[in-house]
């Protein structure tokens, strides 16, 4: 079992004690919980679904501050030679900057993948989860009923 494995299972028994004797109905617990898990399972998906939009952001500027510098080193170039023509240098340079955009480019749209991938996989576990810990403040809510019928039986 990993740390944070084990990490999440101990807030879950901390969880599910702390709702066993919390001071309100284990129905208005359990309702707060489940709105809550949702809410987090919500907040999830739409983060993994904002994220690619944000790297295409990134990626355009990326690619219009490369267009920039590339225009403005050959302005220049023509501006300290005199030259009315670009050399053969400034293209090939041009075709290197370009494969460099593609690969940011792939890159990029493979991360963005990848964090779909994880932040959908984080809001199952939290739905997961949360399921586990309504189940355990359900059972804790049983015991403790029973507990207090024979307590009340004595």
């Amino acid at each position: 079992m990993s740390k944070f494995t084990a990490f999440l299972f101990g807030g879950l028994v901390g969880a599910g004690l702390a709702l066993a004797f919390a001071p309100q109905s284990g129905d208005k617990t359990r309702a707060m919980v489940q709105e809550r898990a949702n809410a987090l399972a919500g907040e999830a998906k739409s983060f993994a679904d904002n994220m690619p939009d944000a790297l295409q952001d990134a990626y355009q500027n990326v690619v219009t501050q490369g267009t920039n510098i590339v225009n403005n080193a050959t302005a220049k170039m023509k501006e300290v030679t005199g030259a009315s023509s670009v050399p053969e240098d400034a293209d090939e340079l041009r075709a290197k900057i370009e494969a460099a955009r593609q690969r940011i480019a792939t890159q990029v749209m493979e991360n963005a993948e990848q964090s779909k991938t994880i932040a959908g996989n984080a809001a199952a576990e939290v739905k997961n989860l949360a399921d586990k810990a309504d189940v355990a403040a359900d059972a804790a809510a049983d015991e403790l009923k029973d507990k207090a019928a024979e307590e009340a039986a004595k």
